[in-house]
């Protein structure tokens, strides 16, 4: 006999977190279901934006969590600094495989319930139930199924029935330079850039975009000019593919959230705030007997104005404005506090 619980959640990272720790809060029944154990590694820059923790901060009150505290940003653009200026609000970099574990710790520390598996598949049952069946043939009977999987999610393949990737981003671990976090844009990447962000006790350089295989990113990390940072230390480049096609599963029951739904910002592709944001109006669609569709409409109408956005920013017309105005701290900063 299946076990039930009036809401499932698969994924402990912080879309999942979130919102079983706001259903916990309030008396909601609810299970994160989860393969890995923690800490576990997490490839991810890990920036908190100031709209992130600040939010995370009202959801979360009692979180305590480690961070690099930046406020110096530098923008280049094809291999020449071009602006640098220091930002009014702090970006806090995380190391993700302790912050994502402060956060389940947190979700645990109030009674929160985590199951450790993978999820195979969903059923609809004709009283209106989710039967969610976990590979080790353990099934879980549930009112609402939280997908929160993260951008390799199988809720999410088996409602579109194949996997979705549109960005590859690879990063790696290097030594500790200025407290700075770069941003390079020039119109040889694929709708992508080149960033170094200083973290705990370490940085991370790497870049991303519109790239298809790790071979293409190390052949144009090979053309970089600060690509001296990432050779000079011996560790490997490390990989994700971030969908970026936002999708609403049509089902009231079934609801997906984070990079399962494809929610990383179109522009910048960061995660973390749309994560934490989706994860708290799923809560707020379970509790509210409500549509996620509707708990989350402002956010699905801001992947939609990011989608045009980026299509200009990222084309020749747009590098070429970016060029003009980019000469301009005070628009420089603007834009990036508007993006971040």
């Amino acid at each position: 006999m299946a076990n039930f619980h009036h809401v499932v959640i698969i994924g402990a990272g912080p879309a999942g977190t979130v919102c079983g720790y706001l259903l916990q809060k309030h008396g909601v029944d609810c299970v994160i279901v989860d393969h890995a154990t923690f800490p576990r590694e997490k490839i991810c820059g890990g920036g908190l934006t100031p709209k992130a923790y600040g939010l995370l901060q009202e959801l979360m009150p009692d979180l305590r969590y480690e961070y690099q505290s930046v406020r110096r940003f530098k923008f280049m653009l094809e291999g020449k600094t071009i602006s640098e200026v220091d930002l009014d609000n702090e970006l806090r970099m995380v190391v993700r495989k302790d912050f994502d574990n402060e956060l389940l710790q947190q979700y645990l520390s109030i009674g929160g319930k985590l199951v450790k598996g993978s999820f195979s598949r969903f059923e609809e049952q004709p009283d209106g139930k989710i039967l969610v069946s976990l590979k080790s043939g353990e099934p879980l009977l549930c009112d609402f199924l939280v997908g929160a999987d993260g951008a390799n999610s199988q809720v999410r393949r088996q409602i579109t029935g194949s996997r979705s990737y549109n960005t590859l981003w690879m990063e790696q671990y290097v030594e500790k330079g200025a407290n700075e976090f770069i941003f390079e844009l020039s119109k040889q990447y694929k709708k992508g850039y080149f960033f170094s962000f200083p973290s705990v006790g370490k940085d991370i350089v790497g870049m991303g975009g519109y790239y298809s295989s790790p071979k293409e990113i190390r052949a144009q990390l090979s053309k970089n000019h600060i690509r001296g940072n990432i050779l000079a230390v011996d560790a490997p480049l490390r990989g994700s593919y971030i969908p970026l096609e936002t999708l609403d599963s049509g089902k009231k029951q079934v609801i997906l959230i984070g990079d399962a739904g494809g929610f990383a910002n179109k522009l910048s592709y960061e995660g973390l705030y749309y994560a934490i944001a989706t994860g708290r109006n799923a809560w707020k669609a379970i509790v509210e007997g409500t549509d996620f569709s509707i708990t989350n409409r402002e956010i699905f109408r801001n992947k939609r104005k990011e989608a045009w956005v980026t299509d200009l920013f990222y084309s020749r017309f747009g590098l070429w404005l970016v060029r003009i105005g980019a000469h301009s701290p005070k628009l420089i900063k603007k834009a990036f506090e508007k993006c971040y």
